[in-house]
C-alpha cells in the first residue's frame, strides 16, 4: 500500500514556498519512487496554497492558480483563453492533471483525499470505476459508514458493494459495523490499494 504520511498545512512557509517539511512516501507497483522529498506550497486565492514536489514548483509557477471547490475538496485549477473556430473559449485546467500528464480518458486519484496535495507520490491516475471506489462518504444516508445501508424489511444492515456498474448483495446484519466490515473485506478484494475502506488499518475485516 501506498503510505504519505500527514502534511501539517497549517505551518509557516519560508522563503522560495519550501515549507521545510520532508514527508516520507512509499510506493509500490503503483509507483516506482521511494526517497524523501522538500515540497513548495503554490498560492491560492481563499488563503488557500497547493504542496508540489520541489521538481514541479518552478514549472508550475509560470501560471496563476486558484482553489476551486468540487464536492467536498478543493483542487488547484487555471482558465486560458483559448482560440477556437467560433471565437475565444475559456478551458480550464487541474494541476494535478498537468503534473501527471493525464491522459483525457483517465482520471487522476488523489490517495489522501486532499485534492491540493500534489506530490507525485499522492497522485495515481487510474479509470473512472477506480477512482469511485477512493471516495469517501459524503452524502447522508441511513448508515454512518460507506457501503451500509439500513433494510427496512429485513430489519438490518444490508452490506453492498459496486463493481463495474453492478451492485453486489453482501448480506444482512444486525450490527452495523459488521457490515462496514463485510463492505471493507470486499472492498479490499475486488480494489486493493484504491479501496477506501471504513475501518482502514483493521485487518479483521
Amino acid at each position: 500500500m501506498m503510505v504519505c504520511y500527514a502534511v501539517q498545512h497549517n505551518l509557516p512557509q519560508s522563503a522560495g514556498g519550501t515549507s521545510g517539511l520532508r514527508p516520507y512516501c512509499v510506493a509500490t507497483s503503483a509507483g516506482s519512487f521511494i526517497g524523501e522529498f522538500i515540497m513548495k506550497r503554490i498560492p491560492l486565492n481563499h488563503n488557500k496554497f497547493a504542496i508540489v514536489d520541489d521538481e514541479d514548483y518552478d514549472f508550475l509557477m509560470q501560471w496563476k492558480w486558484r482553489a476551486e471547490k468540487d464536492g467536498y475538496t478543493f483542487y488547484a485549477t487555471r482558465v486560458e483563453a483559448v482560440t477556437v473556430c467560433t471565437g475565444i473559449k475559456k478551458k480550464r485546467y487541474f494541476m494535478h492533471r498537468i503534473i501527471t500528464s493525464c491522459p483525457v480518458n483517465k482520471q487522476v486519484d488523489h490517495a489522501n483525499h486532499d485534492g491540493l496535495d500534489n506530490r507525485k507520490c499522492n497522485l495515481r491516475v487510474i479509470s473512472s470505476g477506480v477512482n469511485q471506489q477512493n471516495m469517501i462518504k459524503t452524502k447522508p444516508h441511513s448508515s454512518i459508514y460507506k457501503g451500509v445501508c439500513w433494510a427496512s424489511h429485513a430489519k438490518s444492515w444490508r452490506g453492498q458493494i459496486t463493481f463495474r456498474y453492478k451492485r453486489h448483495h453482501l448480506g444482512y446484519f444486525k450490527d452495523e459495523a459488521r457490515a462496514a466490515k463485510a463492505y471493507d473485506k470486499k472492498a479490499k478484494e475486488l480494489f486493493g490499494e484504491f479501496a477506501c475502506l471504513n475501518f482502514a488499518g483493521d485487518n479483521t475485516a
